[in-house]
């Protein structure tokens, strides 16, 4: 074990240059793969926030009576569609309107609970569900108007969508870009070190002794920038994590009971991450020995 870190250690000496950008380029890169992961998992997180606080809003007409608003009530509490129904009266709708204006009481002069409309607030376990409940509600009789904010939910869908698509592009390129750095820095660690490895296959060295020190070094390489970039992670993870931005920590579509703390994710993107950097680095010192060592 010894001799392999300081072999490592020579080689990175040797080229320093290509050692030090190999790894700078590596570390930004994997810092964009977790800030991607990470922008994925505030998304989702934010999405799930929304699709939680969307309502239908239902407004009834004055001649309504309130109990057949209550009746509609009852009927869509036992809906396999809807989470949560809620009876707002003409003088609760006052008060949340007082509320909201209080600070303009020529306004509040000016308004009664009379001409405020009685509604119905309802919240449903799904997004897409939302749209057919409109569609039925408005066709109700006595229904005024049904709102609920679903070009808020669409737009975000596409914010969303654009920066997985972006983040994922950049993120494959620097990979790419990664890989090549890998393979360039071994490349010229074989050129430079080619009679040292000749004269070890001369005196009976085996093709495993001669290529493992050269593959230890590509991993090396990989799981340094690897920890480099995820003790940032890590960093991000507390100060988010003491922000209180998150009470309830992230959540995702796929499993949308699961919660996990910024901080507990971002160890777990520490560790993810280490593993990228192990298979990085070892799947371009391979292909570098395989490709540029000869015997």
């Amino acid at each position: 074990m010894a001799n392999i870190v300081k072999n490592i250690v020579s080689n990175v000496k040797r080229e320093s240059f290509l050692s030090v950008s190999n790894i700078l380029v590596m570390s930004v890169t994997f810092l964009l793969f977790g800030i991607f992961i990470y922008v994925i998992a505030i998304s989702q997180t934010t999405l799930r926030y929304l699709e939680e606080q969307v309502q239908l809003s239902v407004f009834f007409k004055d001649d309504v009576s309130e109990s057949t608003i209550l009746g509609l009530k009852t009927k869509y509490e036992k809906d396999a569609r809807v989470s949560s129904v809620k009876y707002v009266s003409k003088e609760d709708a006052f008060k949340i309107f007082s509320e909201i204006n209080k600070d303009e009481p020529i306004l509040l002069e000016s308004i009664s609970p009379s001409i405020l409309p009685a509604s119905l607030e309802i919240k449903a376990y799904n997004l897409a569900d939302f749209t057919p409940l409109s569609e039925e509600l408005s066709k109700t009789d006595g229904v005024e108007e049904v709102k609920f904010f679903r070009d808020v939910i669409q737009k975000f869908k596409q914010i969303s969508s654009v920066i997985y698509v972006v983040g994922f592009v950049i993120t494959f390129v620097l990979f790419l870009i990664s890989y090549s750095v890998v393979i360039s820095t071994l490349r010229t660690t074989i050129t430079s070190k080619g009679t040292e490895l000749e004269i070890l296959k001369v005196v009976g060295a085996s093709d495993d002794y001669v290529k493992r020190p050269l593959i230890y070094q590509g991993v090396f390489y990989g799981v340094f920038s690897a920890f480099m970039a995820g003790i940032l992670l890590v960093i991000a993870g507390y100060l988010l994590q003491i922000s209180k931005n998150f009470p309830q920590g992230f959540s995702f579509g796929f499993m949308p009971s699961l919660h996990v703390t910024p901080l507990v994710f971002s160890f777990f993107m520490f560790g993810t991450l280490l593993l990228s950097g192990i298979l990085l680095g070892y799947l371009g010192s391979v292909s570098t020995v395989k490709k540029y060592l000869r015997y």
